[in-house]
C-alpha cells in the first residue's frame, strides 16, 4: 500500500483519481489545488504525488519545481486535459522537472495503475 497525494481543481476527476487508488488499495490524500498539496501535512510522509498540470494556485509545474526546492523528490505524475493540441511543451517541462509519466486526460484506471507503478519501480528499482 503507498500513500499517495492527488492534487486536482476538478472536483470530479479528483475523485475519480481518488477512487481508483483507493480501490487498488492505496491510502490518499485527495486535494483541490497545487498550494492544498503543497501544504498538507501528509506531504513528508507520501510515496507518491499525482497532480493536475493546469490549476489555478500553483500549477503542476511551479507544484513540481516547488518540491525538488525544498528537496523532496517524491515521485510524481503529472495529468493534463487543458491546452488541447499544445500539450509537448508542458509535457516535456513536467519531464525535465522529473516527472515520472504525464497521462493526458481522459486515462483509464489500467493506465493510471501502470504509472503507479512505473513510479514506484523507478523509485525502489523494482516492483
Amino acid at each position: 500500500m503507498l500513500k499517495v497525494i492527488v492534487a486536482d481543481d476538478e472536483p470530479t476527476h479528483l475523485e475519480m483519481v481518488a477512487t481508483i487508488l483507493e480501490r487498488a488499495g492505496h491510502d490518499v490524500v485527495a486535494v483541490n489545488s497545487g498550494l492544498g498539496c503543497l501544504h498538507s501535512p501528509s506531504l513528508s510522509l507520501v510515496d507518491l504525488v499525482v497532480a493536475d498540470i493546469f490549476m489555478p494556485d500553483l500549477d503542476g509545474l511551479k507544484l513540481m519545481a516547488e518540491l525538488r526546492a525544498r528537496g523532496n523528490f517524491v515521485p510524481v505524475i503529472g495529468m493534463t486535459g487543458g491546452m488541447k493540441g499544445r500539450l509537448a511543451p508542458f509535457i516535456d517541462l513536467m519531464s525535465q522537472l522529473g516527472a515520472v509519466r504525464v497521462l493526458i486526460k481522459p486515462f483509464s484506471g489500467t493506465e493510471l495503475l501502470q504509472a503507479v507503478q512505473t513510479a514506484i519501480k523507478d523509485k525502489t528499482g523494482h516492483e
